[in-house]
């Protein structure tokens, strides 16, 4: 058998790590990343929603204080209509009271300037009382002795004038009585008493003015 020697070209090593062919459909150069306009974009969004929470922050805050003004202001003017209803309700209550002061001042003032009056009248004319004592001898039987009281003061003019127009006719018994205001006069017979006394007019009148029951 004939061996065939080997050839040196039948050991040429084809070589595995060749350098690929460039894509010749990838771009020559990727572009470049632009860093500042990202941080430029991400800061907007953040300014954008620090705004957004400060406006709902506000706006929430808005409306606590207005809730919380209005809540105030609602009490405010409960406790005011309050009050006034408590004044309403004390008027109300104090009016009867009030009114009757006014007419009880009013009778007093009425009173007082009668006092004046019947005072004045009694300086000017000295028969006045003796008038008085006169109609109060028409009430009684001619045959009655009759008891009269009037002030000292008035005693004597009084009794003058009384005895000069009955002419001793009646039986009467004169008092000059400290407790009988000057102007007044009281007479007693067996079944009345007739009080013509100053102070008693005045006060029956005062009783009536003010609405006053004895």
């Amino acid at each position: 058998m004939n061996a065939t020697p080997w050839s040196l070209d039948e050991f040429v090593a084809h070589d595995v790590f060749f350098t690929s062919a460039p894509d010749v459909d990838a771009p020559e150069h990727a572009p470049a990343v632009d860093a500042g306009a990202i941080e430029a974009q991400y800061e907007h969004r953040l300014a954008a929603e620090v705004a957004r929470v400060e406006a709902d922050a506000y706006a929430r805050g808005r409306a606590d204080g207005e809730q919380a003004a209005r809540v105030t202001l609602e009490q405010a003017l409960e406790s005011a209509l309050s009050t006034l209803s408590r004044a309403a309700e004390s008027v109300a209550l104090h009016e009867a009271r009030w009114v009757n002061n006014i007419e009880e001042n009013i009778a007093a003032i009425a009173v007082a300037v009668a006092h004046h009056l019947v005072q004045r009248e009694i300086t000017a004319d000295p028969t006045f009382v003796a008038t008085l004592v006169n109609k109060a001898l028409a009430q009684y039987p001619v045959e009655q002795e009759i008891i009269i009281r009037v002030s000292p003061e008035d005693l004597a003019t009084c009794r003058s004038v009384i005895d000069a127009d009955l002419g001793g006719a009646r039986a009467l018994r004169w008092i000059g009585d400290s407790n009988v205001e000057r102007g007044g006069c009281l007479t007693e017979g067996r079944e009345r008493i007739i009080d013509g006394r100053v102070d008693t007019a005045l006060e029956r009148a005062y009783r009536t003015i003010a609405q006053i029951q004895a």
